[in-house]
């Protein structure tokens, strides 16, 4: 088979006008980060994810939405954290939730919270969010995760930080179709399947204002044995329902 060497010689004929274009400067785009006074220091907000971490049995973590007091739109805000002149961006999910980083103590001393937000305009808001999933929840667990928030909240807990942790309620299971149920065996290895209501008022805390998803709640005080576990379809979630509030605002 014979090659052609023309294309090569183009393209070696080329070069030289190729290196007279001169470079393109790509444009550079600056951002303020403004570090705002009224927040929590992140030193405490860094040991509250530490004792999260440590003391949550895997069940529980803390992420955050940021928003303006003037109730102003944030999803073009950036968010990062300083340390040192140095800045980490902070990414945040299609409904601008996030988590922070658990930082060493001594690193976390130096490190702040940021934003483009105007100085006094940033409120950050804490939500306990659960690790499981719909099909993993049986009574048991929802006795450990109430476990779990009595202990973090009672005793772990600075006072100073307990808003930000409000008493857990119970867990919160939403969907489209109010189809709940708890499935368990009784001592003969019968199958047994109890209905579970749906809770007045209830309201799934990630769905849309004008939303008809169904709520059902359970507060690891019913009667029923630790192996009975959750069935619900397969667009369920699950949250913490608070004994006060849902949210905190930093």
């Amino acid at each position: 088979m014979k090659h052609s060497l023309r294309p090569i010689a183009l393209l070696l004929a080329a070069l030289p006008a190729l290196a007279e274009e001169p470079t393109r400067q790509l444009e550079t785009v600056q951002v303020e980060m403004v570090k705002d006074p009224a927040a929590m220091p992140y030193g405490r907000m860094n040991g509250i994810l530490q004792d999260l971490k440590k003391h949550g049995q895997g069940l529980v973590t803390l992420d955050f939405k940021l928003t303006r007091k003037d109730g102003q739109p944030t999803d073009k805000v950036k968010i990062a954290l300083v340390q040192d002149e140095a800045y980490t961006p902070i990414p945040r999910d299609a409904a601008g939730r996030f988590e922070l980083p658990v930082l060493p103590p001594e690193q976390a001393k130096t490190a702040e919270l940021a934003s483009t937000l105007p100085r006094g305009q940033a409120q950050l808001h804490g939500r306990i969010k659960l690790t499981l999933k719909p099909e993993q929840l049986t009574m048991a667990q929802v006795r450990r995760i109430m476990e779990v928030g009595r202990t973090v909240r009672g005793e772990l807990l600075p006072w100073y930080a307990r808003w930000l942790f409000p008493q857990v309620g119970g867990v919160r299971i939403c969907s489209e179709q109010p189809r709940w149920e708890l499935e368990w065996r009784d001592e003969r290895g019968q199958l047994l399947g109890l209905p579970l209501p749906t809770e007045p008022g209830g309201r799934d805390p990630d769905a849309p204002k004008d939303s008809k998803r169904a709520c059902t709640v359970l507060t690891g005080e019913e009667p029923w044995p630790a192996s009975a576990r959750l069935l619900a379809p397969a667009d369920a979630t699950l949250s913490v329902r608070m004994g006060t509030k849902d949210r905190g605002a930093l």
